[in-house]
């Protein structure tokens, strides 16, 4: 067997094969014996019917093609091991000639990884701080979740809880499907209809009609109706008024089910609007790191992994679509898109996880950054401790096949990495 390993671009590979004919008939003996397995024979049993026979039974072009198929699978897997070839992909092969037997194997190989100077990346690192407005806002919210409304008979204002029948039409005066809601409850003010249709809600009495126009925000939702100037008819069945409750002790065991002073409750919000901010920090400082180190990283990637991504990207937007009980075939219907279409949107965003992964599994290991067996029991044994005690089996179950080790290791990785590399 000869043979030549040539790069290409992209990260691939292209193994060109010379396989001698005494190499080639190793492979027509074990083409026979597989056959003999395959057929039967009168007066023979499979596996045990002689060559000449089997050749008088068999389309002898038919034992060629296997013997071949066997010679490059043999000679292909003894290369890649040889050449210690870090190969991704499966291999697209081609005959170039049948005599001498030559083929051409192309594949994508582990992309080489080029990172200059990381060590000069700085990131700025923000303070997390608490205002009293934060902490206000928080309370706020509760109190809304606990106002109590009562029907009014005045205007409807802003902050008012009101009930209204709506409608769509086109400026044909034709009704614009999925424009139309009976006794829909709106918040004046929370902004959960389209830009501009609460304010006009403002003034109206109950069992009063208003027609006004609403033009479609350009980011819309829903493509159809994106920069669409619709009327809406619209009637006020019900005004009611929200009674907020009085910030005390009361209202405090009310929201958090114990008995606490109204301090106490402000410190606990500071605490954990702190510790969001905190990490919303930390996340930002990661984030500015990956981008800066991705302007420092060269790598050709495979566009076979690229379009693999592509497609895990894919399938993680139908597990979110299935998630919210929606059929991802309806989805792509009223998208007016396809699979490939969606697929070759991707493709930017997959390559660029790639490269990311690519570039910090490059400066890991540049950093020596590595994980103990005694850090990831410990870390699994924290996250099983925020399960219920009967699911904790399962848990164990799945960590011991495998499943969870190498997800925890990885995110403790990572986060040594970060802690290093951002102090």
């Amino acid at each position: 067997m000869d043979y030549t390993v040539k790069k290409l671009p992209k990260s691939e590979v292209e193994i060109k094969v010379t396989v001698g004919a005494a190499d080639l008939e190793k492979h027509y003996k074990k083409a026979y014996e597989d056959i003999s397995h395959e057929v039967q024979i009168k007066g023979f049993r499979p596996g045990h019917i002689p060559q000449d026979v089997l050749e008088k039974h068999v389309d002898k072009k038919h034992i060629e093609e296997h013997a071949k198929e066997l010679a490059m699978q043999r000679t292909y897997a003894d290369i890649v091991v040889k050449e210690n070839l870090q190969v991704i992909s499966r291999p697209k092969v081609t005959i170039e000639k049948e005599e001498p037997f030559i083929y051409v194997a192309v594949v994508a190989v582990m992309p080489e990884v080029e990172v200059k100077d990381h060590k000069s990346i700085k990131v700025t690192k923000k303070e997390p701080k608490v205002t009293e407005k934060d902490v206000e806002e928080v309370i706020n919210d509760l109190k809304k979740y606990s106002t109590v409304y009562k029907d009014v008979d005045r205007e409807a204002k802003k902050g008012d809880r009101v009930e209204i029948d709506f409608e769509g039409f086109d400026h044909e005066g034709k009704s614009v499907p999925n424009t139309k809601s009976q006794n829909h409850p709106v918040v004046i003010g929370e902004n959960s209809l389209i830009p501009g249709f609460e304010d006009q809600l403002i003034g109206l009495k109950k069992d009063e009609k208003k027609e006004f126009d609403i033009t479609f925000p350009k980011d819309y939702g829903k493509k159809d109706f994106q920069n669409k100037k619709l009327k809406f008819k619209v009637e006020l069945k019900r005004v009611e008024e929200g009674v907020p409750p009085e910030l005390n002790e009361e209202f405090v065991e009310k929201v958090t089910g114990k008995k606490q002073s109204v301090e106490d409750l402000k410190k606990d919000i500071e605490k954990n609007i702190h510790a969001k901010k905190t990490q919303e920090a930390k996340q930002e400082s990661e984030n500015q790191y990956i981008e800066e180190l991705l302007k420092k990283t060269k790598v050709e990637i495979p566009d076979s992994l690229i379009d693999e991504e592509a497609h895990y990207i894919l399938h993680e937007m139908e597990d979110e679509i299935a998630a919210k009980g929606l059929e991802f075939e309806k989805f792509l219907a009223q998208a007016k898109t396809t699979e490939e279409d969606l697929i070759k949107k991707y493709r930017p965003e997959a390559e660029k996880r790639i490269k990311i992964r690519l570039a910090l599994q490059h400066i890991i290991k540049e950093e020596k950054v590595e994980v103990s067996e005694e850090e990831i029991t410990a870390e699994f044994e924290k996250i099983k401790s925020f399960y219920p005690e009967k699911e904790h089996a399962k848990i164990e179950e799945d960590y011991n096949k495998g499943e969870l080790k190498p997800q925890i290791k990885s995110r403790l990785t990572l986060r040594k990495f970060f802690a290093k590399v951002l102090g």
